[in-house]
């Protein structure tokens, strides 16, 4: 009899565990449904003017749809007490925002930076990189910064300013 208790309380134990990873699966976000979102942000020229007001109308139409789980300037952990400029889902998807017309080499290379250790140390492959700028501004250089942050398996995107 005790036996037969163990096993079923081993199989309802398991059960248990199967429905709340199932669950946790169903509140992960995706970096597919964030990119979706952020390809229908609407970012005026007017609007235009520093990555802090950009940050804002990206994490206010991100906060729409990923309900109250968007934070901004998180903090990634670790002793150089580094910031992501969004995250989503407490640790779940991280973006880093720049705009095109601030893009300079230093800039560049402190992305590449930021790139290469919030990936290692929070985020792995659900890092996107967000650079916001005119159609004219999506330039070589962009697109060599876009090629080194794929190869890192990190998402790129350019969200051109209507």
């Amino acid at each position: 009899m005790e036996d037969g208790l163990n096993k079923l309380f081993k199989t309802a134990g398991s059960l248990a565990k199967s429905f709340q990873e199932g669950l946790k699966g169903l509140s992960d976000i995706q970096v597919s449904s964030v990119v979706n979102v952020l390809g229908n942000i609407e970012i005026k020229k007017s609007q235009y003017t520093t990555e802090k007001n950009v940050e804002n109308i990206i994490a206010k139409a991100l906060e729409l749809v990923f309900n109250h789980k968007t934070h901004q300037q998180y903090s990634i952990g670790g002793f150089l007490a580094l910031k992501v400029d969004i995250d989503l889902g407490d640790g779940q998807v991280g973006i880093e925002i720049k705009l095109a017309k601030e893009l300079s080499t230093s800039s560049i290379e402190r992305l590449f930076g930021q790139v290469l250790y919030y990936s290692k140390r929070r985020y792995k492959e659900n890092l996107i990189v967000l650079i916001v700028g005119t159609e004219k501004e999506y330039t070589q250089i962009i697109r060599e910064v876009e090629a080194i942050v794929e190869e890192q398996n990190v998402t790129f995107c350019y969200l051109t300013v209507k």
